[in-house]
């Protein structure tokens, strides 16, 4: 399956109070934890799109076979970076995962997201863990157009969840990445402390 990855990281992190992205995490970044994971699990394509700041991301790009999106209306919000990002996906994809940089994720997750929208007739992969649903996403290029009309007005992406809600697997996936979201610094400490980051 030809699969695009879109990585969010246009953000401002005002809860945080520094850039997400830029965070320690296993050794590197978030931002550069996440490129690493995306290229290890040998997807078609690897979209980021930046905004806030997105001379500091571009200069990690470097290093990794990605294509670079600038996202000049972030304040609009998600997702005008979804958007952005869409403009870039290969008319040959067909899936398109969406992973933010704040959310870090893992090959295993990435893979088995895949295999079960490949096996199924599903639009729409998603991770559950603990009964819980998480990130990333996975949709099928079966849905472009409904991605392309999200919206920050009309509750974006869990529009399409309602939409299709016939047409979404879940995924049991027994990982605590699944459902972490780092916001502010006691969200960081508390995501170091859980995955025994260093």
């Amino acid at each position: 399956m030809k699969v695009s990855a879109i990585l969010l990281a246009a953000g401002q992190s005002n809860r945080m109070g520094v850039l997400k992205g830029l965070l320690p995490w296993q050794g590197k970044t978030l931002f550069e934890h996440q490129l690493h994971v995306l290229e290890a699990s040998n997807l078609s394509q690897i979209i980021v799109v930046t905004g806030f700041e997105s001379k500091r991301y571009l200069q990690l790009a470097t290093n990794y076979s990605v294509t670079l999106a600038t996202n000049t209306e972030y304040l609009k919000g998600k997702c005008s970076s979804i958007l952005r990002g869409i403009d870039f996906v290969s008319i040959e994809t067909e899936a398109i995962l969406i992973a933010a940089v704040d959310q870090p994720t893992d090959t295993s997750i990435i893979h088995q997201l895949i295999e079960a929208l490949q096996t199924s007739n599903c639009f729409i992969a998603v991770p559950v863990n603990a009964g819980k649903r998480g990130h990333p996403v996975l949709f099928s290029a079966n849905i472009m157009k409904d991605l392309q009309s999200i919206r920050e007005e009309t509750k974006g992406l869990r529009y399409l969840f309602q939409k299709y809600y016939t047409k979404v697997i879940e995924v049991p996936i027994n990982h605590s990445l699944i459902n972490l979201n780092i916001n502010t610094p006691s969200d960081y400490q508390n995501a170091l402390d859980l995955n025994n980051v260093k």
